[in-house]
């Protein structure tokens, strides 16, 4: 080591000292990383609906309902959703909406209000694979069954009714 001194010694030991450390650090395996808990609700395969008249959940049975629905999703994981009726009240105007949540895999559709309820009426039959329950008026048949609490229950009443009707089915 004649041309070489002691300083680039030192210096090329030291380098080498320095790369083995660094590949150490950046190729040493790390601890898995915790990721936090998942946030996302599981839903059992059963989806319930809710058709309302175009005052939406602003009616206040229509709101006792949607309470009652979620409080039965709560329990049975059942997925719920609602759809109000845009335009006038009419059993004709509620009928297309009425066909979208039948037609679009809602096992149970809840109908509020008159017009969802006459819709029910006229086309429940055209449906016989999914449920109906109207709330508040109509006729019972083969796959639809009526729920129609007095008009001086109590918020409470209609929400357990709902649920029962819902767990039930």
């Amino acid at each position: 080591m004649a041309g070489f001194g002691r300083g680039w010694i030192v210096a090329a030991v030291l380098g080498v000292v320095v790369i083995v450390a660094g590949l150490t650090v950046a190729l040493w395996p790390k601890p898995a990383r915790a990721l936090p808990a998942t946030r996302a609700r599981v839903y059992a395969a059963r989806r319930v609906c809710l058709l309302t008249g175009s005052q939406g959940l602003a009616d206040s049975t229509t709101a006792q309902v949607w309470a009652g629905l979620e409080d039965a999703s709560a329990k049975t994981k059942v997925q719920v959703s609602y759809l109000s009726v845009q335009g006038p009240d009419t059993a004709a105007d509620a009928a297309p909406y009425l066909a979208s949540l039948a037609g679009g895999r809602c096992d149970l559709v809840l109908a509020v209000g008159s017009a969802p309820v006459g819709a029910v009426a006229l086309d429940a039959p055209k449906f016989p694979r999914t449920a109906f329950l109207v709330v508040g008026g109509g006729v019972a048949r083969a796959n639809v069954s009526v729920l129609n609490p007095p008009p001086s229950a109590s918020p409470s009443v209609v929400r357990a009714e709902v649920i029962a009707a819902v767990i039930g089915r």
